[in-house]
């Protein structure tokens, strides 16, 4: 396990490694260096293949693709099919010469590892946080590991080469042993695959057994189909059309009101409640039967099928029904709005229209095209009018219920029955493995290049070759658990002036009722299927979607014995939601100890939770920069807009 500190100084134009520490597994032998170069000499005086872990590549990484590409001149280990600068591939470790290099970089920034050739040997570089998607502080708590994480003062002038002291030894060693003894807890249960999700997938796999599973989910991708008829290549194509995340929605008319008195519910772990023979759900197995035609044909509507289906329509939302439609990939809507029609909204006048003009001038009918579940079909017909509708195709596939029980019982008991790591381990494997269900072929990747300041840039290469995961089971959990929100949210819901259901995030419903007048839901602190009373507050306070404020007085029921301000605004980081609390709430001498003089003047100035609002501009916001030799985080103001 290893671990950077890096330069943080006023005025930098370059940055550089201060102090690495490393630790192999199964010691507390934490060496601590001056350099990336003396790090990378002990790695190297090994003298075998290494796998080294970093909690958080995407920052760590960073300074060694500098080293390799810039101080070292080390070359990728690629191989180029033309002059396009995308037009190349990386070569597999077999094939690499010594003192080259390949990594790993999504089109998304997400960094999964750097490989490392020299010797003969294999130095992998691998992201520990796409296994414990946590931070260091949150591992050590929750996994209740011996070591814990510390706090260090960040800015100050420090160099490679500079004196450590002994608070700065015990910090960064800390940090390393810290997740060292998460990762040694999943390493002895098995895991040791790149990423949680893939270790979710082995274990699922072996669990059923690699003929089922094959048997189960086959490669559908790889099953073509008339793209003149169906307007994609291949049934992974189509049925990808429908997949969709979770629902996310506030209340038209409950925006920026304060709300006092209510609760917020929490399913029980929903997706893996979805997934569960509990849930009565029934998943879509083996390869699809494609029809064409206004109807769904009679083998599709049998109780063991599951389909899929395109349509061609008008919608309007009926009275009293909450929104949960969402067109994607259109210039005409809005892709996160819970549309309640197909209608066009003019900006310019506030009014809907049923036609629209093109950009050759053409008078168009505002007539949408969308791929449904046979899940979201269904709540749709309950919560839409739908107006020249038509079925235009469709596919339907053998079902079968019960298929991750097995998988989903295992962890379950784990986690009902264990405290600490095995716990926590527990919750991953529970909450990880359907996203893995729908993964996609898209391989594109991140390719690096060094600009002319010396800083390391990237540029994307497209790519479509990745083995994907069984996107007809994976768009159905998606579907079935926003049918199983949605429905508890509308047995709630009164109209937008009247108690009752506020807001929703996928597997949460907020309501300014008592806990004992909620509908439609089963409670229980535990059980699948069933909703926990997350809190009761006394005030709430809803900008949008994911931006929200309640006061929190109770918790699973009981009266909690320091109220708090619950904060939540995506994109927010937390240091600013503690800023943003301490100017409502007031502060002590140890709240301000760390704080600059932008901060302190933040929170010298008395707000309201009605302050919480869009134009909130909050000083602490960490923006990483690439400069010469890495990463720096440079302070900003986060502002909501």
């Amino acid at each position: 396990m290893g671990d950077f500190e890096t330069t943080v100084y006023k005025g930098q134009e370059d940055t550089a490694v201060w102090a690495s520490a490393c630790v192999e597994f199964g010691t507390e032998d934490v060496h601590i260096f001056h350099s990336i170069g003396e790090q990378f000499d002990y790695l190297l005086s090994l003298d075998t293949n290494i796998i080294i872990y970093y909690h958080n590549l995407k920052f760590d990484g960073t300074f060694w693709i500098s080293y390799l590409l810039i101080d070292l001149m080390w070359k990728e280990a690629s191989v180029r099919y033309s002059d396009n600068v995308n037009d190349f591939e990386f070569m597999n470790v077999k094939d690499m010469p010594n003192k080259s290099f390949t990594y790993s970089i999504s089109d998304m920034g997400q960094w999964y590892r750097i490989l490392i050739k020299v010797n003969s040997h294999i130095i992998e570089i691998r992201d520990s946080l796409k296994l414990l998607p946590f931070s260091v502080k949150r591992i050590g708590q929750s996994f209740k590991t011996k070591h814990q994480k510390l706090d260090m003062e960040y800015e100050g002038f420090r160099y490679p080469g500079c004196n450590i002291t002994d608070e700065e030894k015990e910090y960064i060693a800390n940090d390393v042993l810290v997740v060292k003894e998460a990762l040694e807890m999943m390493f002895d249960e098995g895991h040791k695959k790149l990423t949680i999700g893939s270790c979710c997938l082995a274990e699922y796999k072996k669990l059923i057994g690699h003929k089922t599973y094959e048997a189960y989910f086959p490669n559908i991708y790889e099953m073509d189909i008339d793209q003149d008829l169906y307007d994609v290549p291949t049934a992974g194509d189509y049925i990808r059309r429908s997949y969709h995340g979770g629902w996310c929605y506030l209340v038209k008319g409950k925006e920026q009101r304060i709300f006092n008195r209510g609760v917020t519910a929490d399913v029980n772990s929903l997706y893996p409640s979805m997934m569960s023979s509990e849930s009565g759900n029934y998943y879509p197995i083996g390869e699809p039967i494609f029809w064409r035609g206004n109807y769904i044909p009679d083998k599709a509507l049998q109780g063991n099928r599951y389909y899929f289906i395109r349509i061609k329509t008008r919608f309007y939302i009926k009275k009293d029904k909450l929104p949960f439609i969402q067109i994607k990939h259109s210039l005409l809507y809005r892709s996160t709005e819970m549309l309640e029609t197909s209608d066009i909204y003019n900006h310019n006048d506030g009014c809907y229209y049923s036609q629209y003009r093109d950009f050759d001038g053409n008078i168009q009918e505002a007539i949408v095209t969308m791929t449904l579940t046979m899940t979201d079909y269904k709540l749709m017909l309950d919560h839409y009018e739908l107006v020249d509708f038509e079925i235009l195709d469709g596919c339907y596939f053998e079902s079968a219920i019960g298929i991750f029980d097995e998988y989903i019982d295992k962890y379950k008991k784990i986690k009902l029955e264990s405290k600490g790591a095995r716990r926590e381990l527990a919750k991953l494997f529970l909450n990880n493995l359907s996203g893995k269900m729908a993964s996609s072929t898209d391989s594109s990747f991140k390719a690096a290049f060094v600009r002319d300041d010396k800083s390391i840039g990237f540029y994307q290469v497209n790519q479509y070759d990745k083995m994907p995961g069984y996107i007809p089971v994976g768009s159905a959990i998606t579907s079935y658990a926003r049918n199983f929100t949605i429905r508890a949210a509308q047995l709630n819901y009164h109209g937008p002036d009247k108690p009752g259901f506020i807001y929703a995030d996928t597997d949460s419903i907020h309501c300014d009722l008592p806990p004992e007048e909620i509908k439609g839901i089963k409670v229980h602190p535990k059980d699948f299927c069933c909703w926990k009373m997350e809190s009761t507050w006394d005030k709430g306070w809803y900008v949008r979607q994911k931006t929200y404020i309640e006061h929190v007085i109770e918790e699973d029921l009981e009266t909690i014995e320091h109220p708090y301000y619950n904060i939540k605004c995506a994109g927010m980081p937390d240091k600013c939601k503690k800023l943003f609390e301490l100017s409502m709430t007031g502060y002590s001498d140890e709240d301000v100890q760390d704080l600059n003089e932008d901060e302190l003047k933040f929170i010298s100035t008395k707000r309201t939770i009605e302050d919480f609002t869009v134009g909130l501009t909050v000083p602490g916001k960490l923006l990483p920069k690439r400069i010469r030799g890495g990463v720096l985080l440079i302070e900003v103001p986060y502002q909501m807009r």
